[in-house]
């Protein structure tokens, strides 16, 4: 669901937000959130998250701990900080930085403010450093916000419950589904330790300044304490293998905890992303997703 200009304006209203009517800009490429960008009475950059579903709001409580406990123990890149957090709107001031790159739905894929050919460096080195600060941050301290925290052993159950849920309700390609059991079954494979993590870090959530330097991470719907590949995956799908490789490098000089096998883990790990696929067609509801997931899935009948 998308809301009007005037709806917009009415809701922030009814938090004691008063916007200029001219100011604001709306970005429709979010499943969960409508967001838009305004600006207030004083001037103050807002950006305004507009739920799209009624099972979307829910689910905020986890991120809004994640933000809590990412404000007080993290300097060196920015997170939001909700002003206004109620069952229809979440508001807060606007971050330094622009998103790395939006997805515009009519192409299907994104538009970029990095040069998609020739990353800088500076791009790698500063996510590294962001990874690594999130991924620091103590697991007693998340425990204690109530985050839902995965040592590695539950990590790595949960991927298999994950699967096997999905299995049941669409069923599975079986080429797709050996190769899921061999990485479970695995050892070298997994992580000996789960961290703080992001949970969706794709171009989207990453803000960027004008030389390419990582300066923040938005929307954290998915954050919790589990493999901390996750917040790789993404961009190996983005950037391909050399990518992955110049990221785990910088990840590691920046004092990560890497694995001989990491790498070849996130891997997998991208390739088990049609279970991801498919929870959401399944919270969603959506025909299309539900398409995109027999596909992904590799059913005959897709």
């Amino acid at each position: 669901m998308s809301r009007s200009e005037k709806e917009v304006l009415e809701i922030a209203a009814r938090d004691g937000l008063l916007l200029n009517q001219d100011s604001l800009e709306f970005n429709e490429s979010g499943v969960d959130f409508q967001v838009v960008f305004a600006v207030d009475q004083q001037e103050n950059e807002w950006v305004l998250r507009l739920p799209r579903r009624e099972d979307v709001m829910p689910r905020t409580a986890e991120e809004k701990k994640a933000l809590d406990l990412v404000k007080e123990h993290i300097t060196v890149f920015e997170a939001p900080n909700w002003k206004i957090y109620t069952n229809e709107l979440i508001a807060y001031k606007k971050l330094n930085g622009i998103p790395a790159g939006t997805i515009d739905h009519e192409i299907q894929s994104y538009v970029w403010e990095l040069d998609i050919n020739n990353v800088p460096d500076c791009f790698y080195n500063t996510l590294g450093k962001a990874l690594v600060a999130l991924h620091n941050v103590p697991i007693e301290k998340a425990m204690n916000v109530g985050l839902t925290v995965h040592t590695p052993e539950e990590a790595r159950e949960s991927m298999k419950e994950r699967m096997n849920a999905v299995r049941e309700e669409f069923g599975v390609g079986d080429t797709l589904w050996t190769r899921w059991q061999q990485w479970l079954q695995n050892n070298e494979m997994w992580s000996m330790k789960t961290g703080l993590i992001h949970g969706d870090v794709h171009a989207g959530h990453i803000l960027i300044d004008k030389e390419g330097n990582v300066t923040g991470l938005i929307d954290w719907t998915e954050a919790k304490v589990s493999d901390v590949s996750n917040d790789f995956a993404v961009l190996y799908r983005t950037f391909g293998e050399d990518g992955l490789e110049l990221l785990i490098n910088a990840y590691k000089e920046a004092g990560g905890y890497v694995w001989p096998k990491m790498k070849e883990h996130i891997i997998e790990l991208e390739a088990a992303y049609p279970v991801a696929i498919a929870e959401f067609a399944i919270v969603s509801g959506s025909d299309e997703y539900f398409q995109m997931a027999k596909q992904a899935l590799q059913i005959i009948d897709a």
